[in-house]
């Protein structure tokens, strides 16, 4: 006897529904990550390639909060940013069906002075691009005031993904 009021069709069909999403989006990752750039997409090749493993890079795979995106948040860090400085760029692939809300964090900490700090990066929906202006408002946003030093850093995701630590260099000021 069936005292929930619903069937098991019904439930099947709920399943069916969650593993075709989850297959669509899928299939909608590897096709646009595979595919060249298109006139809608800013920046899709350069932003693609920036994902691919490199010194001094982080890329954080994983899905989002919403579990309706899935993709990649990298960073290229730089050591001879402004004097005592860093710099970091940002890319991102994600894809999906509906807002993400993925929130990435770079947190760093200068591993000779002791400071710490991060940066933080919005990306509320499926996108493709380079990170200025987006997802960072402003070009300062790229600098990063580590001190001079060997830095360390982590890239992490709110939809659960991490990379790192890895250590980069940052130089003094020498003027």
């Amino acid at each position: 006897m069936n005292t929930t009021g619903t069937s098991r069709r019904v439930a099947r069909r709920s399943t069916a529904t969650v593993t075709t999403a989850i297959a669509a989006t899928a299939v909608a990752a590897v096709g646009v990550l595979s595919a060249p750039a298109t006139a809608n997409a800013q920046g899709s090749s350069e932003a693609l390639t920036q994902l691919l493993p490199a010194p001094n890079r982080l890329v954080a795979w994983g899905g989002s909060p919403t579990g309706a995106c899935a993709g990649a948040v990298s960073t290229s860090l730089q050591g001879d940013g402004y004097p005592g400085s860093a710099s970091v760029s940002w890319a991102f692939a994600v894809v999906g069906v509906g807002p993400c809300n993925v929130t990435a964090t770079l947190s760093w900490r200068n591993l000779d002075n002791g400071t710490t700090g991060q940066k933080v990066a919005q990306i509320p929906h499926p996108r493709i691009s380079l990170g200025v202006p987006d997802p960072i408002a402003h070009p300062y946003d790229a600098i990063i005031p580590t001190g001079a030093g060997r830095v360390e850093y982590r890239l992490t995701t709110t939809g659960g993904a991490v990379a790192g630590p890895i250590v980069v260099d940052t130089v003094a000021y020498d003027g």
